[in-house]
């Protein structure tokens, strides 16, 4: 399935996702959005393009309520806040799930992020 990109401003978010290992750029947009989930993505910054996991939805296991993108950004350290930044969905990965603990939350990102590493293998042309 072909998604449409998604540009936004790097925006602070809770910053949970870097207590779970998962730094994230939250973005700000007012683009349509896919349906809520996560998903393997394609994110471009200044021009280069990297790989991530995006994960567009409420946050049920924070007891959130506000739609939110964010991405984590595999292989990637650098400051974002502010800079505009394209996210491409390429693959849906799950629909989105409330975790009983935190650290339940991290294992399915671990699991995510396994998920986007062999897809990224077996589909990346470069």
């Amino acid at each position: 399935m072909n998604y449409t990109s998604i540009k936004g401003k790097v925006i602070k978010g809770n910053k949970i996702g870097r207590q779970l290992g998962f730094p994230t750029a939250n973005i700000s947009t007012s683009e349509a959005l896919p349906e809520k989930g996560v998903y393997v993505a394609e994110i471009r910054i200044k021009g280069q393009n990297y790989y991530g996991i995006a994960n567009i939805g409420t946050r049920p296991t924070l007891h959130l309520s506000q739609l939110t993108v964010e991405v984590h950004i595999l292989n990637f350290s650098d400051y974002l806040y502010d800079q505009i930044i394209e996210i491409t969905p390429l693959q849906y990965i799950r629909k989105e799930m409330k975790f009983k603990t935190m650290k339940a939350l991290q294992l399915q990102m671990e699991n995510d992020k396994v998920f986007t590493l062999h897809w990224i293998q077996s589909h990346d042309k470069s």
